[in-house]
């Protein structure tokens, strides 16, 4: 019989396994809660890994809140490059956060433990999160929108940014606590498209020019 050939290494897919383990661990339990030996038993790997990757839990906390930050980044500079109009391309922007915090569950779930801890991962000196350059490309759209004569001439554009965030992200952090108070299922697609579209009307009738010509959402008018 021959030898068992090594099986070869893939330091590579060796951290994706360790950091993806990370997420889902601190997701459901939060930074204190969770060991390093939880987390390598669930990636199953050697504990020495995480160290030689990662250097420590802090690191390793930080590094998926920067996973889970680039995997919305990507979905709202592709979300906007969908629309035409500077219009268009906001409606595409709000619709693909409800997509997203959907299918990303893990996303709004950090952010909250982070927040309970006082952002303290996130002012790092060296850390990677920032919503700048999605910030920028979304201040872009804005002024397109002003000079067409579109978009009212007085928005903030930081504050209509976290205005855009809270309206989509309200759904899924406070699923469960409005649900109950509201006797209203926000787990429900049907829910959640209703809510969508009110925002999309909300959104669209605050920040419209009033003297612009009266024109059908987007999603209207793919109806």
């Amino acid at each position: 019989m021959p030898p068992r050939q090594p099986v070869p290494r893939n330091p590579d897919r060796t951290r994706r396994r360790i950091l993806q383990a990370a997420i889902r661990l601190f997701a459901k339990h939060g930074f204190h809660a969770v060991s390093v030996d939880q987390i390598v038993g669930q990636a199953r790997v050697n504990k020495r890994m995480v160290y030689h990757y990662f250097g420590s839990k802090d690191a390793l906390f930080e590094a998926a809140l920067s996973e889970v930050y680039k995997r919305i980044e990507e979905i709202e500079f592709h979300a906007v490059e969908r629309g035409r109009s500077p219009r268009e391309k906001l409606s595409r922007l709000l619709e693909s956060y409800f997509e997203f915090l959907d299918v990303e569950p893990e996303f709004t779930r950090l952010l909250q433990w982070e927040n309970l801890e006082k952002g303290r991962h996130l002012t790092k000196e060296n850390h990677l999160l920032t919503k700048n350059p999605f910030l920028e490309r979304f201040r872009a759209i804005v002024q397109d929108g002003v000079a067409t004569g579109e978009f009212r001439a007085d928005l903030d554009v930081t504050h209509l940014m976290i205005h855009f965030i809270g309206l989509c992200f309200i759904y899924h952090s406070n699923q469960f606590s409005l649900s109950q108070s509201l006797e209203l299922d926000l787990g429900n697609a049907k829910v959640k498209e209703r809510g969508l579209n009110q925002v999309l009307s909300l959104v669209f009738q605050g920040i419209t020019n009033p003297s612009a010509p009266v024109s059908v959402l987007p999603t209207e008018a793919a109806v």
